[in-house]
């Protein structure tokens, strides 16, 4: 049934209220489109694993769609921002590990700024909606110290519910934390990617994976590792590779902890990459509406890794 009611809530609608054992319902698809005069593109700069501070509008060249844009750089506060925690609680998550992610998302919960909010998920062989989004941090904190390990692992599940059931139409930050591999879920990632393609949402994917299984292509950065995409697409690694493909489409990144202690200093790269990410708004000239938008964003006169998404979509009216 739960098989049935996903495949649904994918071609045809997105999840109704689903919550600690209610049945899933379909409803409006979830379109995600644009629909205002002015885009809103988030931008992670580094330099070195180094955030870089100071930039203007006029060192970034943005095109839509080919065509060069022009840019003005918009308060970061201008939008609230809506924090989507989707945390794996299955079986393999026992003893210190769930204790260690309560306390790692503790760090991210108290970077957010009184207008955001959070909502949380956790996730089994089942999606469960612990927390609808609020801005009260100490109902996220009690349903944390609720989370108890147990049954298998969707994670394309899990974070399709992240993406659609919030139904926030200001930007999100998806947070999705794992430490095995999926099997349970119906739906596979290139439908998943799909739905974050047309998302307003920025996903980070923070996973545990034990060094032996390290491969190579990999760096480090915040201590912790970001796995290249010319990394193995072996069975092996397709679940980690596959998870990447989908955060970096958003302007996310997948990262990996060799142990507990790591655990923490992912969720704080991450709180960190949103607290210093520049907040870029423009008004498409040039080009057509409707459809999806291909954005390419690049310096200008200033070296740095930028991490942004990869388009919008803008439905017909």
């Amino acid at each position: 049934m739960r098989a049935l009611l996903l495949l649904a809530a994918f071609l045809g609608g997105a999840f109704g209220e689903a919550a600690f054992g209610q049945e899933v319902s379909t409803q409006t698809p979830p379109t995600f489109a644009v629909e205002v005069q002015n885009i809103y593109v988030d931008a992670f700069v580094s330099r070195h694993g180094t955030p870089l501070a100071g930039l203007r509008a006029a060192d970034f060249e943005l095109r839509d769609n080919g065509v060069v844009q022009r840019l003005e750089l918009a308060a970061s506060d201008e939008q609230p921002l809506l924090a989507v925690l989707a945390f794996d609680v299955s079986n393999s998550l026992d003893g210190d590990k769930v204790a260690s992610l309560r306390a790692a998302s503790q760090a991210l919960l108290d970077s957010l700024r009184p207008q955001d909010q959070a909502t949380l998920f956790a996730f089994t062989d089942d999606v469960r909606w612990m927390v609808k989004p609020t801005a009260d941090k100490a109902s996220l904190s009690r349903a944390l110290a609720r989370l108890q390990p147990g049954g298998g692992t969707a994670i394309m599940d899990a974070l399709y519910a992240a993406l659609t059931l919030p139904s926030a139409r200001d930007r999100s930050l998806v947070v999705l934390f794992t430490d095995g591999a999926d099997n349970a879920s119906w739906l596979d990632w290139r439908q998943v990617q799909k739905v974050a393609e047309r998302s307003n949402a920025v996903i980070h994917v923070v996973s545990i994976r034990p060094p032996q299984l390290v491969s190579p292509g990999e760096t480090a950065e915040f201590g912790i590792r970001s796995v290249s995409v010319e990394s193995s697409t072996s069975v092996e690694f397709e679940g980690p590779w596959a998870l990447r493909q989908i955060a970096e489409t958003t302007g996310g990144r997948y990262w990996e902890a060799e142990s507990l202690d790591r655990l923490k200093t992912a969720f704080a790269a991450i709180a960190e990459a949103m607290g210093k990410r520049y907040v870029l708004r423009y008004a498409p000239e040039n080009v057509p509406r409707p459809g999806w938008h291909k954005i390419e964003l690049k310096l200008r006169g200033a070296k740095g890794d930028v991490h942004t998404r990869s388009g919008y979509w803008v439905s017909e009216r």
